[in-house]
């Protein structure tokens, strides 16, 4: 038996990973209206872990997570030494 298999089910949870400022404002508002994590989290297609991070983010500082830039950081190289 394959390891990995063509199921339509493998890669459809996780679409989208980057966490917008739609989806930010999206889990505080649901999560005021007293949505639990786990419909918050099949709604928007992200984890239930990402949307308790968000909700405790915003309870304990009183604003949105900041969005941090993702991948590797650009190194500067110098003409002389490529």
């Amino acid at each position: 038996m394959a390891l990995y298999t063509n199921l339509p089910e493998m890669g459809k949870r996780n679409k989208v990973v980057k966490l917008t400022k739609k989806k930010i404002n999206y889990i505080i508002r649901a999560k005021t209206r007293n949505d639990s994590n786990k419909n918050i989290s099949v709604d928007m297609k992200i984890s239930k872990s990402t949307v308790k991070r968000v909700w405790t983010y915003w309870l304990k500082h009183k604003a949105p997570i900041p969005i941090k830039k993702f991948g590797r950081k650009k190194q500067v190289t110098d003409e002389k030494s490529v």
